[in-house]
C-alpha cells in the first residue's frame, strides 16, 4: 500500500465519519421544525433552523469532498510527500478497511442512542402518567434518538453497498 492511498483511505474514513454529525444537525433540524406550529417562537427557531441549515451545508459539502474528492485533498495537501519508503507494508484491500469503518461507525451509533432512546422513553411515560394524560409531552426527542438507532442498524446491515457506491465513484 501506497502512503497515498493510505491517506485515501483515512480521507474516507473521515469522512464517513462526518455522516455522524450530518445525522446529529438533521435530527436537531427536525426538532426544530415539528416547533414551528408555536407562534410565539417563530423567530427564535427560525434563526435556529437557519444556523442548523448552515451547518448541515458545510459538513455534507466537507463529507462530500473526503469520501468522494479524496484525489483532491491528497493533491492540495501534498500528503503523499515525504515519506522514506515507497510502499506501506499493510496487507487489507481499501474495500475491507472502509466495511469495517462503516460497521464501526453504525455499531458506535446504535450503542451511543439506545441508552438515550431508552432515557427519553422513560421520561414521555412518566410525563404522562404524572399529568394523567392532561398534558400531551413531547415526543420529538425520542423519534430523533428512534431515528438514529435505524440508521445506525442500517449502517451496520446496508454497508456492502455504500462500500460499493465509494468504491465506484473511486473508480470514475
Amino acid at each position: 500500500m501506497t502512503p497515498r492511498s493510505l491517506f485515501n483511505i483515512i480521507l474516507k474514513i473521515l469522512g464517513v465519519f462526518f455522516i455522524k454529525d450530518i445525522l446529529v444537525s438533521l435530527s436537531q433540524l427536525l426538532g426544530f421544525v415539528m416547533q414551528f406550529g408555536k407562534p410565539e417562537a417563530v423567530s427564535e427557531l427560525s434563526w435556529t433552523v437557519l444556523t442548523i441549515t448552515l451547518v448541515l451545508v458545510v459538513d455534507v459539502f466537507f463529507c462530500y469532498l473526503l469520501i468522494f474528492k479524496t484525489e483532491w485533498f491528497i493533491k492540495v495537501l501534498k500528503l503523499d510527500r515525504g515519506f522514506d519508503q515507497e510502499t506501506i507494508p499493510i496487507n487489507m484491500h481499501r474495500s475491507t478497511i472502509l466495511s469495517i469503518s462503516i460497521m464501526v461507525f453504525g455499531g458506535y451509533l446504535v450503542t451511543n442512542e439506545i441508552p438515550n432512546f431508552c432515557r427519553q422513553l422513560f421520561l414521555y411515560i412518566q410525563e404522562k402518567r404524572m399529568t394523567h394524560g392532561q398534558t400531551n409531552p413531547k415526543l420529538d426527542y425520542t423519534v430523533i434518538a428512534g431515528f438514529k438507532i435505524l440508521v445506525g442498524g442500517l449502517l451496520i446491515a446496508e454497508q456492502r453497498p455504500l462500500v460499493n457506491l465509494i468504491e465506484r465513484q473511486r473508480k470514475k
